[in-house]
């Protein structure tokens, strides 16, 4: 299947491996060896989480918090019922043997000897329809005043017996409350009627299988691991999720920069390569052309959030609500993106392309990625190309922190022992004979894998 490929990117093509898992336990849709397309459903979760209750245990049975686990009648796991007694005081204690009912349905989530807190998960069984109560009635007010007494607003979580509105600051006596009859999340306030809505959460979450590929394994009530021969390139920055589409290259070199006259309307659905930097203009054009996703050398940091809408932090990336993924393969500003990258990416034109924006700069970097699986590819496999493994020698990395940001080589060595380095703190390193022909010794955390 891959005759026509250049032998230098045949040369590229590794077994590429991808866990595919839920939050929680779920129900695992595929079996063991089964082929596999970028948006085949591997596993589910037909409900959302609870809604988290912590409760003081601790403190309210009157003992250290140390002791703790010593006092608990159920462990995490556990299902517990509302007034059921779940934690017993020690006989001679603050309070004496004092029995604490749990506040909810649920299921013990943590036991914490550090904090003397337990966590217990709500548990809300099947989906259930929303339910309405008169606040306004509670308050005794007028239904167009109850904007004024609110405590919460319309998205807001709130849990069963939670004061949701308070009319009077006085003494206890002058104050009325309306509490929330279950948890949930409130969708509506009705200042016409003096209603307020809470509906119980409920979202199915599923999870894809992100590559064209097959099953390698099945992971219990968790999902599934997806592998395929293929080829991944990795990126400096990116946004937006995972998406998949076929490639189609928009400029004739890695330096050449991609403008809006370049996008066309047989864009649509595609993943388009540019070269050096991406305007403001060409990813407004993109989208608009319905594009799935743009890689290119660089991008204006200030176009990125124009042209995207978004608003860029200093944690994770690829959680963005927009329908196309932008990776940058040498980051910001105005530089060519690596002749290697773009040419495997010409090359490829025409095949799809399993893309994610996700980026994560600090400790336990996460790089955007691009994935060309050759489903059907039986010849030999580089055993250099590892994703989710340690740094072997021979691989080619770039180095993604000061004092040599940027900067590509080989690992040409691993020591074993952490060394001290410039900062004095103690950590592995690898030794990198950089393009220049010097030898630095950088922190592993601070390399990435080209």
């Amino acid at each position: 299947m891959v005759s026509s490929v250049e032998s230098v990117v045949k040369e590229r093509i590794a077994l590429i491996r991808k866990r595919r898992i839920l939050p929680q336990a779920g129900v695992i849709l595929v079996e063991d060896g089964q082929s596999v397309e970028p948006t085949t459903p591997v596993a589910k979760i037909s409900l959302r989480p609870g809604i988290p209750w912590v409760v003081p245990v601790a403190r309210l049975i009157g003992i250290a918090d140390a002791d703790l686990s010593k006092c608990m009648l159920k462990k995490v796991g556990d299902r517990v019922k509302i007034k059921e007694v779940f934690a017993r005081g020690l006989a001679g204690g603050l309070y004496g043997s004092k029995d604490l009912a749990c506040p909810t349905d649920g299921v013990i989530e943590d036991i914490s000897d550090r904090s003397g807190r337990v966590v217990i998960r709500e548990t809300f069984g099947k989906e259930e329809p929303p339910v309405d109560f008169d606040v306004a009635f509670d308050l005794g007010c007028r239904p167009r005043d109850l904007e004024k007494f609110m405590t919460c607003k319309v998205g807001d979580e709130v849990k069963r017996g939670e004061v949701i509105s308070k009319k009077g600051e006085m003494a206890a006596y002058y104050t009325r409350t309306s509490k929330a009859p279950i948890s949930g999340v409130v969708t509506n306030i009705n200042y016409q009627s003096g209603f307020v809505t809470i509906a119980r959460p409920f979202k199915e979450v599923v999870v894809t299988a992100y590559l064209l590929g097959k099953v390698s394994s099945l992971i219990p009530q968790r999902g599934a691991v997806v592998e395929t021969p293929g080829i991944r390139l990795t990126g400096i920055f990116g946004v937006g999720g995972e998406r998949h589409g076929e490639i189609k290259v928009l400029v004739d070199g890695p330096g050449d920069v991609l403008t809006p006259d370049r996008i066309t309307p047989d864009c649509a659905d595609k993943i388009l390569i540019g070269g050096s930097m991406a305007t403001n203009e060409a990813i407004a054009a993109a989208l608009l052309a319905g594009a799935r996703g743009i890689v290119a050398g660089t991008a204006s940091y200030l176009n990125v959030i124009e042209s995207l809408g978004v608003k860029l932090g200093v944690g994770i990336t690829g959680q963005e609500d927009i329908p196309m993924t932008l990776i940058l393969m040498e980051g910001f500003g105005k530089l060519d993106m690596r002749a290697e990258a773009f040419s495997v990416l010409r090359t490829m034109e025409g095949r799809l392309a399993c893309i994610n924006g996700a980026t994560q700069i600090r400790a336990g970097a996460i790089r955007p990625e691009i994935v060309i699986p050759f489903a059907d590819y039986s010849g030999p496999l580089d055993q250099h190309e590892v994703v989710y493994e340690d740094l072997l020698k021979g691989l080619g990395v770039r180095v993604i922190n000061d004092p040599y940001f940027g900067a590509q080589g080989t690992v040409a060595e691993l020591p074993r022992e952490p060394q001290v380095i410039e900062t004095e703190c103690k950590t592995l390193v690898a030794i990198v004979e950089l393009e220049d022909g010097r030898r630095v010794t950088v922190p592993r955390a601070n390399l990435e894998i080209l």
